[in-house]
């Protein structure tokens, strides 16, 4: 294991691998200040300006994109109010109220250290814990590789915002057309419309684009724009001091804690780790009523929390194939486009790979931190790009990345359809996380059945019986189950007590 960590080390940190990941980190941090650009919206721009790299030198540019994108929302957020991502919001709260009393810097700076302590955190447990769960599954059998799947498509109404009931019909959707394409067993197509390009079932990376980047280019072309420039707040100094930083230490520690745990759970993303992260400091926090008229505690709670679960997110996503949110979904396509299949096998035949991946994640984290420290003031002009000239760039970046993936026509349609699909359902409240993972998880449930279907058929068992045999099985068949009560439950409850669930979120 040393000896796959050292070479992996000299590939990491390697001076050209060093500079994508920088380049990666500060792109990453400029998208994820733009308001209207989700850290989900950036890697589906960015998996295709990979295509022409090494798949250690592509991986570590998406992952440095990742980590400063999570962490870029903070800056509009912090100062003009508008969060660049949706993980942002529970920072906005605070982080503008600091604004407003002439201490931007010092929200600032405290999302810096906060977003960067998280991140590393998150990544040293995704170094010491994806080998272990991958080492795990790869004793797992088709039938409990099923109900994992179950289980984390159960998870996306018992864990997120929002509506319940809309986010489930979401994962249905995204099951469905998961559907599409060729039967892995028998051959025969399905839904495919005498369109080649589904025949492969729907590629990943258009849908990724289709669903995020042209239903965001609708939504923005919906919207009336920035009518009038909008002043950006004197910034000042950026180091909160090691006398804050001491005072919420403990804070620090929790919400990163926090944030990788989020991340590994399917179907959570940093939105929802930035409230938990958020909430959890103000239980404990000294200052109780500081929170919501500017908390430096209120913003390292939050910002800690999301960037960990960059981490947390990848555990499940690399040793799986199961993305822990919506962004490790569309970093799912920057592993297909090289060829790469999410999964146990990926640590011990491509160890090469994920391995110098993984611990490029310390450079990006201290990337985005060294590129806001030196030259936030310089970053922050990107909340001032008017939604009409954004959309039209997200426009172009899309139909360029979904052609470039197979150079096909079809795919472009593809694009625009499920682009259509997306704003209809953001407007009518549907979140596109559920939709996008049901795409990828689909044909591995799928997979799973089919073959749990002719052992047991082979064994004169039924189906049922076949599952009731293993206590792991039942454990999931269980949790699965009590995720999907606990959804309902809870939605009921909200209900009748008036108040209004978080929105599910794409980031």
């Amino acid at each position: 294991m040393t000896e796959i960590l050292l070479d992996s080390a000299w590939l990491a940190f390697e001076p050209v691998n060093l500079l994508l990941v920088f380049v990666g980190a500060v792109l990453g941090t400029l998208f994820g200040a733009t308001p209207g650009i989700s850290a989900t919206l950036t890697i589906a721009l960015m998996v295709p300006v990979t295509f022409g790299m090494t798949p250690v030198h592509g991986l570590s540019f998406l992952g440095g994109a990742y980590c400063g994108a999570i962490y870029g929302g903070s800056i509009s957020s912090i100062l003009i109010n508008v969060p660049g991502t949706p993980a942002a919001v529970a920072t906005m709260m605070d982080g503008y109220e600091l604004t407003k009393k002439g201490r931007a810097g010092f929200a600032l700076g405290g999302a810096i250290t906060a977003s960067f302590f998280g991140g590393q955190i998150g990544t040293i447990v995704l170094l010491v814990a994806a080998p272990l769960v991958a080492a795990a599954a790869l004793n797992i059998r088709s039938a409990e590789f099923f109900w994992i799947v179950v289980f984390a498509m159960s998870t996306v109404g018992a864990i997120g915002g929002g509506s319940v009931t809309k986010g489930l019909i979401s994962a249905f959707i995204g099951l469905i057309l998961g559907t599409v394409g060729t039967h892995p067993f028998t051959g025969s197509l399905r839904f495919t419309f005498g369109v080649q390009g589904l025949y492969e079932g729907f590629p990943v990376i258009v849908g990724i684009v289709g669903l995020f980047s042209i239903s965001q280019v609708l939504y923005l072309c919906h919207g009336k724009g920035m009518d009038k420039q909008i002043d950006i707040p004197t910034v000042g100094s950026l180091w909160p001091g090691w006398v804050e930083i001491m005072k919420v230490k403990a804070t620090y520690i929790r919400s990163a804690i926090i944030g990788t745990f989020v991340g590994v759970l399917p179907g959570a993303g940093a939105d929802i780790a930035s409230f938990i992260g958020r909430n959890e400091a103000h239980r404990f926090s000294r200052n109780p009523d500081e929170y919501g008229k500017g908390s430096y505690e209120a913003v390292v709670g939050s910002e800690a929390a999301n960037n960990a679960v960059v981490g947390g997110s990848l555990v499940p996503m690399l040793t799986l194939g199961i993305p822990g949110n919506a962004v490790s979904a569309a970093l799912i396509g920057g592993l297909l486009i090289h060829g790469m299949l999410p999964g146990p096998r990926l640590f011990t035949d491509q160890a090469h790979i994920i391995y110098p991946f993984i611990l490029s994640l310390f450079a990006a984290n201290l990337f985005f931190a060294l590129a806001a420290f030196g030259g936030l003031k310089y970053l922050a002009k990107v909340v001032l790009i008017p939604q009409g000239v954004l959309a039209s760039a997200v426009a172009i970046l899309s139909v360029l990345g979904a052609y470039s993936y197979r150079n096909m026509i079809d795919d472009l349609w593809i694009m625009l359809f499920l682009g259509i699909v997306g704003y209809v359902l953001r407007r009518t409240g549907f979140p596109l996380a559920p939709i996008i993972l049901g795409i990828i998880l689909g044909p591995l449930a799928e997979t799973n059945l089919e073959r749990v279907m002719t052992i047991a058929n082979a064994r004169g068992m039924t189906l049922m019986g076949y599952f009731m045999s293993n206590t792991l099985t039942i454990v999931l068949m269980v949790m699965s189950i009590a995720a999907l009560i606990y959804s309902v439950v809870r939605e009921i409850r909200h209900q009748r007590s008036g108040k209004a669930l978080m929105p599910l979120e794409t980031d």
